[in-house]
C-alpha cells in the first residue's frame, strides 16, 4: 500500500499548486479558471490511472490477479481491503468448485441439456429413427430431455514420449431408444438410460497425431447441424454414416504453406453388424464384430479469417462373416467444405461401395437367398448441407441425403431408397442459450410395401455449459 499512500501524496501536492496561483491574481477571468480547473482534471485522472496501475501491480505480486476497481470507487485503505476481500472470497468459490481427477489431473464439465417439443407423424418407427417403418401407424407428440449430453475433457500436464495428452467422453441419455424401424421397441423418452457415445485418448506431436476411442467412421467426418436429432444424427440412413465404433487413428499433417495443409490419416476400425437385417435361420451365425480398415486424405486451404475450404477422400474396408461364408464391404467416400464468408457455408459427403450396414448405412448390407449364398448389397448416397447466417445470433441450416440400395440385391421386403431432408434455424437466446425449429420428412421405398412418409417436427431449447 506505501505505492498508494504516495500516489495520493502526489494528487494533493499537484492540487495544492495549481490552486495557489489561483489566489494570487486579482479578479482572474472565469476563462483562465476553467482553463486551469481543466488541466487539473486532466492530472488528476492520469494519477488515478496510474493508481490502478500500481494496484493492479500490487495484486498481481501478492497472487491475486485481481481487476482494477472503476475510477469512481474510493481509492481509500479501507475501500482497497474491500475490493481484495471480495476478490479473495471469489478465489476461494472457485477452489471449492473446481474438478479434479483422483491423481490431481484437471477435468471440465461440458456438455448440454437439452428439451424437446415433438410432433411425430410415424410413431411405430421410433422416435428419430433415420427411416420409416413399413406399416403405417398413429401420430406420437411429447417432450424430453433424453437427447440432453454431458461430457468430461482432461488434459495431462505431462508429455508422453514428446506429445501432448488429452482426451474425453460423452454420454446422453438415449439408451433406450431404437436405432432404426425394426429395432425400436421403446417410445422415445420412456425410461431414459445413459449411453456412450464418443470419448477416447488422443497423443499430439507437432506434426501427427494417435488416439484411441469410439467416433465415427474416418471416411465420413461431418454431421449435419440440428438440435432435434441427437440421440440419432440427422440423416441417418439418409447418407449419413454415423455409427459410433471402436478404433484406433493416426493422423500425419504435411504445412506446405502457412495457409495450405495436407492430412493423412489411417485407422483401424471394429463394425458392428445388426441381426434386424438377417433372416432367423442365419442370425446365430453372425459374427457381430469384425475389424475394418479405414483411410483417408485431405486437403485444406485458408484463404483467410472467414474463408477457405477442405477436400477429403476416403476408402472402408472390412468383411461380414455369415452362414460359414464372408460378405466382402467396402468404399469409397469424398467429403467437402466450402466457405467464403461468414454469411455462408455448404458441406457434405459422398460415397459408393456394398455391405455398408455395419458402418451405419440403411440396410441390409447382404442377401441370403434360396441358393444359400450370401450376395452383398452394393449402395451409394450422400448429403448436402447449406448454412446461411444473416445475422450474428441467426443461423438457418438446409440439408438433405439419400442412400440407394440396389433392388436386385435385396432378398425380402427391405429398403430399396432412404431420403430424408430438412430445415431448421437456431437463434441465440444468451451466450450459452439456443432455441430452435426444425421442419423434416423421410421417404423410405421399401421394395414390397412401397413408400412411407414421416414428417417431423421439433422446437428446442438447448443450455450448453
Amino acid at each position: 500500500m506505501r505505492e498508494t499512500r504516495k500516489a495520493s501524496r502526489a494528487a494533493l501536492v499537484l492540487a495544492a499548486a495549481a490552486v495557489l496561483p489561483l489566489s494570487a491574481q486579482p479578479g482572474p477571468d472565469n476563462s483562465q479558471i476553467m482553463e486551469r480547473l481543466e488541466r487539473l482534471e486532466q492530472q488528476n485522472e492520469k494519477l488515478m490511472e496510474e493508481v490502478r496501475q500500481l494496484r493492479t501491480e500490487l495484486n498481481a505480486l501478492q497472487g491475486k490477479n485481481a481487476p482494477s476497481p472503476p475510477a469512481s470507487a474510493a481509492t481509500s485503505p479501507a475501500a482497497t481491503e474491500d475490493a481484495l476481500a471480495i476478490q479473495q472470497a471469489r478465489i476461494d468459490e472457485q477452489a471449492q468448485s473446481k474438478v479434479e481427477a483422483a491423481h490431481k489431473l484437471p477435468v471440465r464439465i461440458t456438455g448440454m441439456a437439452l428439451f424437446n417439443a415433438f410432433y411425430d407423424t410415424h410413431a411405430d418407427a421410433g422416435y428419430y429413427s433415420g427411416s420409416t417403418g413399413p406399416m403405417y401407424s398413429s401420430a406420437n407428440a411429447g417432450g424430453s430431455l433424453s437427447q440432453s449430453i454431458i461430457g468430461l475433457e482432461f488434459d495431462s500436464p505431462n508429455s508422453i514420449v514428446g506429445a501432448r495428452v488429452h482426451g474425453d467422453i460423452f454420454a446422453d441419455f438415449f439408451g433406450s431408444a431404437g436405432y432404426n424401424s425394426q429395432a425400436a421397441t421403446l417410445t422415445y423418452g420412456q425410461w431414459p438410460m445413459p449411453r456412450l457415445r464418443t470419448g477416447g485418448v488422443t497423443l499430439d506431436w507437432t506434426s501427427s497425431s494417435f488416439s484411441v476411442g469410439v467416433d465415427k467412421p474416418l471416411i465420413s467426418p461431418l454431421t449435419p447441424d440440428s438440435f432435434a436429432q441427437i440421440g440419432v444424427p440427422a440423416l441417418s440412413g439418409a447418407g449419413n454414416l454415423w455409427f459410433w465404433e471402436p478404433q484406433a487413428r493416426f493422423e500425419q499433417r504435411i504445412h506446405l504453406s502457412e495457409r495450405d495443409v495436407v492430412r493423412l490419416e489411417g485407422e483401424l476400425i471394429s463394425t458392428y453388424e445388426s441381426p434386424t437385417y438377417v433372416a432367423q435361420t442365419y442370425a446365430s451365425s453372425l459374427a457381430p464384430r469384425r475389424p475394418g480398415w479405414e483411410g483417408r486424405a485431405e486437403f485444406a486451404h485458408k484463404g483467410g479469417e472467414d474463408a477457405g475450404f477442405d477436400f477429403g477422400a476416403g476408402f472402408h474396408l472390412s468383411e461380414t462373416h455369415v452362414a460359414g461364408q464372408t460378405v466382402s464391404s467396402n468404399l469409397f467416400s469424398l467429403d467437402g467444405k466450402y466457405w467464403m464468408t461468414r454469411w455462408w457455408n455448404l458441406e457434405g459427403t459422398f460415397f459408393r461401395g456394398q455391405d455398408l450396414a455395419d458402418i451405419g448405412g440403411a440396410g441390409p448390407g447382404f442377401s441370403i437367398f434360396e441358393d444359400q449364398v450370401a450376395r452383398p448389397v452394393h449402395a451409394d448416397g450422400g448429403w448436402l448441407q447449406l448454412t446461411l447466417i444473416p445475422a450474428s445470433r441467426l443461423s438457418f441450416h438446409l440439408f438433405g441425403g439419400a442412400q440407394n440400395n440396389r433392388s436386385s440385391d435385396l432378398w425380402d421386403d427391405q429398403i430399396a431408397s432412404n431420403t430424408s431432408y430438412a430445415g431448421n434455424v437456431y437463434y441465440q437466446l444468451a451466450p450459452n442459450v439456443f432455441a430452435s425449429f426444425e421442419a423434416a420428412q423421410t421417404r423410405t421405398d421399401w421394395l414390397y410395401s412401397g413408400r412411407h412418409l414421416r414428417n417431423l417436427y421439433d422446437l428446442g431449447l438447448a443450455y450448453l455449459f
